[in-house]
């Protein structure tokens, strides 16, 4: 697998941290996965994923599943107990995969919950992210840390989402760049 990563020095080596990205394919928490090593992510994913076939790979690259019965608020849960005990995110604001041309769907609320928890709110770091690309040849960049202490909460998601679409015009600048 072809991924390339720009801001790396942005994610912090430790802590409790979520790695905010869009949402495209399938192939998008291994992507991050890969281009966040060293740093060991974890993610939620549908209960209905861990089938026999499918189930040990994805436990192994440190999926958590839940089920949808329980809505966000158990995805929630399940990360942000992953947070207090310092581990890195995935989360994919959107809450879905954008099938559209919008390069970004509205951002749900539940990353700004886990910012503003109290358990975690003086020590998270949230590094908006954009992975472009298609199998084989991936990049992500990885934006400046956003910290909830420098924040409002009202503004956080706006400000994550313009942080989110900068990371995607470097993304795209890049590109642009090494096909000439």
């Amino acid at each position: 697998m072809g991924v390339e990563e720009l801001g790396k020095e942005n994610l912090p080596r430790r802590g409790p941290l979520i790695i905010a990205s869009n949402h495209r394919s399938a192939w998008d928490p291994p992507v991050l996965g890969f281009a966040a090593y060293p740093r060991e992510v974890h993610f939620i994913a549908k209960r209905e994923l861990f089938n026999p076939i499918l189930g040990p790979i994805i436990r192994a690259y440190n999926a958590h599943p839940i089920k949808r019965s329980a809505g966000a608020r158990g995805s929630l849960l399940t990360a942000l107990e992953l947070l207090e005990r310092d581990f890195a995110i995935i989360i994919f604001p959107e809450g879905t995969r954008n099938r559209t041309s919008e390069p970004l769907l509205p951002l749900r609320r539940g990353v700004q919950w886990l910012a503003y928890r109290p358990e975690v709110r003086e020590r998270v770091k949230v590094v908006p992210t954009w992975i472009e690309g298609k199998p084989g040849d991936f990049l992500v960049v990885f934006g400046e840390p956003l910290s909830p202490l420098d924040v409002e909460e009202e503004a956080f998601l706006g400000l994550l989402r313009e942080r989110m679409l900068e990371a995607r015009k470097r993304a795209l600048s890049e590109a642009k760049n090494k096909r000439r």
